[in-house]
């Protein structure tokens, strides 16, 4: 991972969303290279974890935050995937390719 100050952005929660489509997404679809993470919202035993994700393709960590840190790693990691789901759900983002019908390219 590219752990550089310069390839590190932050969100807020609301605009997950964007962040998603902006930095996960190419032409609509989701990198499947794509990396859930969390980091340290701070430094310490107490600190907890903000969501993260890592875009191998651009080099970027982006950081999400919430109205407080996440207490675990999983916990950070886990609350991403969930609120991830329920963007596509809804239809803001797409995580998955699209998947083609093998019999209509034959």
């Amino acid at each position: 991972m590219n752990q550089h100050e310069e390839s590190r952005h932050s969100y807020p929660l609301m605009y997950l969303a964007k962040a998603w489509r902006q930095h996960a997404q190419h032409h609509g679809e989701s990198d499947p290279q794509v990396e859930i993470t969390a980091v340290p919202a701070s430094h310490g035993p107490r600190g907890g974890y903000w969501s993260a994700f890592f875009a191998p393709r651009s080099g970027e960590m982006v950081i999400i935050q919430g109205a407080g840190p996440h207490p675990t790693h999983a916990a950070a990691r886990d609350f991403l995937t969930w609120m991830l789901q329920q963007l596509h759900h809804n239809g803001n983002i797409t995580l998955y390719p699209r998947v083609y019908d093998q019999e209509a390219i034959a």
